[in-house]
């Protein structure tokens, strides 16, 4: 067996990691980068031509692997729905199946719905949804998917096999969340002394960041807003379940009615239907109401399909009705929502920022947060990162005891030559022998 990391091997995110074996070829992740010459990536480098793309190696140049491409691939495996980790897949060609988990497929086909990223045409490609901790073969090589604790709903790591070697590929995880059980599932049951553990170092070089836990989230949530008699405000990603559960059951905790926005509310939805037990707008959750943001809701009506809102309408809370209930809420919100916020009439309230702090400087952003300041909202940010602690990466690796240990998804990848000895240092773009 070979394998390539593309992208990932010194930054977060963008992640690319192909595996050969014999003529074989299948690729992990097919990830959109974060960053770019060492910046940020503008919003606008998404809009280029492939050729530019190609050219400012935001698409790594993989032969074979492309819509202009003749398909040389057996597969492109993605580990769960973030950018960083799907969002080149629509220049992957169409004839290449895709494999992938049933929520992680359903989170993308609900972007792509409420476009809210560059439409990946689903419909043209050869999707193939995975169960979890249940084999499956792609050309020359077995793959055993394992669930993860991650923010990002049904991400998975992935245990690859082929000739007799065996590669570990962590993707995204963590040991904090909600489902803090499959870390140790993985631990269990993953192939003990693997040849390679491709393994995620996002928190390296971050050490003094605090970590909480999701239900230390949950905790400190009610403890700030215990004493707040005016609305409770929060801004999270509305595909983090995890933090929209820590949300909803400190809202019931405070005895508070728990509103999301209608895109958030057909996320809960559609999982739901997919058999998990998670708390959606329904009769069944009777402090659950919707709120139908006035920008969202005429483009549901106008082009996506007023099913998306007319399935919530028993559940629906008006601006009048919100407006008498502000001392009883805990709501979702975004700057999108501003113009809603200020005819709704909210003020005077906690305003609670989930999401990674770089976010916040976005001139979008201040100016959202401006005007809730001025109406007479605190400020508190209160959040925990999706990825794994040191701690998490040390134990893993004791646990799990592969031959080499290569990083990926790292911007210290050095960090890990004081955790382990195993170490090896790979760059973008070069094959090695597994």
């Amino acid at each position: 067996m070979r394998a390539i990391i593309h992208r990932g091997s010194k930054e977060i995110g963008g992640t690319f990691l192909e595996l050969q074996s014999g003529t074989g070829r299948i690729l992990l992740d097919a990830g959109y980068p974060l960053f770019l010459n060492n910046e940020p990536i503008d919003d606008s480098v998404a809009l280029q031509d492939p050729d530019v793309l190609l050219g400012l190696g935001v698409l790594p140049d993989i032969k074979g692997l492309y819509l202009w491409d003749s398909p040389k691939f057996d597969g492109v495996v993605i580990s769960h729905a973030h950018l960083d980790h799907y969002g080149l897949l629509r220049f992957v060609n169409p004839d290449i199946p895709v494999y992938l988990s049933a929520g992680t497929f359903k989170l993308i086909q609900l972007s792509n719905i409420f476009h809210l990223i560059d439409e990946i045409a689903l419909e043209n490609y050869d999707i193939r949804i995975f169960e979890m901790h249940e084999p499956f073969s792609v050309g020359a090589f077995r793959i055993m998917p394992y669930l993860m604790d991650h923010s990002a709903f049904d991400a998975a790591a992935f245990e690859v096999s082929s000739l007799g070697k065996t590669i570990l590929y962590t993707g995204d995880f963590r040991s904090h969340g909600r489902k803090n059980i499959c870390f140790d599932i993985f631990i269990n049951k993953a192939r003990k002394n693997a040849d390679i553990l491709f393994i995620e170092g996002t928190k390296l070089g971050q050490q003094n960041e605090e970590v909480l836990t999701e239900r230390e989230l949950e905790e400190q949530i009610i403890i700030n807003s215990r004493d707040i008699a005016g609305p409770v405000l929060f801004q999270s990603s509305s595909q983090n379940i995890d933090r929209l559960v820590s949300f909803y059951r400190a809202a019931l905790r405070l005895r508070r009615i728990f509103i999301v926005d209608i895109y958030t509310a057909n996320i809960l939805y559609e999982l739901r239907q997919l058999g998990n037990q998670l708390p959606y707008p329904s009769a069944a959750y009777k402090n659950i109401k919707v709120f139908y943001p006035y920008q969202l809701t005429k483009k549901i009506f106008s082009k996506i399909g007023e099913k998306y809102a007319k399935r919530f309408s028993p559940y629906h809370i008006s601006k009048t009705n919100l407006q008498k209930q502000e001392k009883n809420i805990v709501m979702t919100v975004r700057p999108s929502m501003k113009r809603d916020l200020e005819t709704a009439g909210l003020r005077n309230g906690l305003f609670v920022y989930s999401l990674w702090h770089g976010y916040r400087d976005s001139g979008y952003q201040k100016k959202f947060e401006g005007y809730l300041k001025q109406v007479g909202f605190a400020m508190r940010f209160l959040h925990t990162s999706g990825h794994a602690t040191i701690t998490d990466i040390e134990k893993l690796i004791d646990k799990l005891q592969p031959k080499k240990v290569v990083p990926i998804h790292s911007m210290a990848p050095n960090a890990f030559a004081s955790i382990t000895d195993k170490v090896i240092f790979i760059e973008d773009g070069k094959m090695f022998k597994v």
